[in-house]
């Protein structure tokens, strides 16, 4: 059983900026893969993670779609069903960030 984690992105300085942004976190599948249950529900869709453990009880498709998919890549699944410019934007309320440059699909 997985322990519901606090994400907080670091800070950069950038050398030649007078600006801080926060650094990105970055996951790797194995840390993923352990968010795999209701109570703590991550996915990956196109190399981006995801907490949608606030949202399983909501999605319009029933949660045993989401749950199909918690803890691994649900790339595919999501593209196959042809979601609306609002499921997109939807999803961006629970990024939490990256996968780490070794795990990425996408290079």
């Amino acid at each position: 059983m997985a322990a519901a984690t606090v994400i907080k992105p670091t800070t950069v300085h950038h050398p030649n900026s007078h600006s801080i942004s926060p650094r990105i976190p970055e996951f790797s599948r194995a840390e993923v893969a352990e968010h795999c249950e209701i109570h703590s529900c991550w996915i990956i869709v196109s190399d981006k993670v995801y907490d949608v453990t606030q949202f399983i009880q909501e999605h319009p498709g029933g949660l045993d779609v989401i749950m199909e998919y918690a803890g691994r890549d649900a790339t595919v699944a999501f593209m196959d069903k042809g979601h609306s410019k609002d499921a997109w934007m939807l999803l961006t309320d629970f990024f939490i960030g990256d996968m780490v440059k070794e795990d990425r699909i996408i290079k």
